[in-house]
């Protein structure tokens, strides 16, 4: 076959694929635009059928916007109170009794997401050998480390009291694992 039989057939290739590349494209540019028609048709009909004026339903739009846009969190400026000392003047106002959760309400509301299993070294509520050297620390250590945080556990001086942190200390540990927490 002469080179120039074989270069001549390639060029016809090339013309057929070109050929059928843009019908493709003209093709699939027309699927589009019709699915976009489409779309854009239903989405008036809806809006015409459906898309009444009705106060109530505006309401309660804006009031979900306005509560999304909110933000979810406060921060407390220095000198502010923290949240468990302005729970205990509001309930000084009240009568003055403060009602302070058990150790194991304190435990599960606040401490068993990481005591309840092996979770980032923290040592399971019941695992007396877990415990042990945590414990010869003494009360004072045990409750300034849940306070202001340690090691890989966060300062939880915000989600309880000292009295009930060292309630669920009681209910965690010497309730738990019969181990005894010395004074220091």
């Amino acid at each position: 076959m002469p080179l120039y039989f074989v270069v001549a057939l390639k060029i016809e290739d090339y013309q057929v694929s070109a050929e059928q590349d843009s019908a493709f494209i003209r093709n699939f540019a027309l699927v589009i635009a019709t699915l976009l028609g489409v779309t854009v048709l239903l989405i008036v009909i809806a809006n015409s059928l459906f898309g009444d004026d009705d106060p109530a339903r505006e309401a309660l739009a804006q009031e979900r916007a306005t509560e999304n846009m909110s933000p979810s969190f406060a921060v407390r400026l220095s000198g502010e109170p923290a949240p468990a000392i302005a729970s205990a003047e509001e309930s000084e106002e009240s009568g003055g009794v403060t009602e302070v959760r058990s150790g194991e309400q304190v435990t599960q509301a606040v401490c068993i997401a990481c005591h309840q299993g092996d979770f980032l070294n923290a040592p399971a509520v019941g695992d007396a050998g877990a415990w042990g050297d945590r414990v010869s620390k003494g009360w004072e250590t045990l409750i300034g480390n849940v306070a202001n945080g340690y090691g890989n556990m966060p300062a939880q001086g915000g989600a309880a009291s000292e009295e009930e942190i060292r309630a669920a200390i009681e209910w965690m540990v010497e309730s738990e694992t019969g181990l005894e927490v010395p004074e220091s």
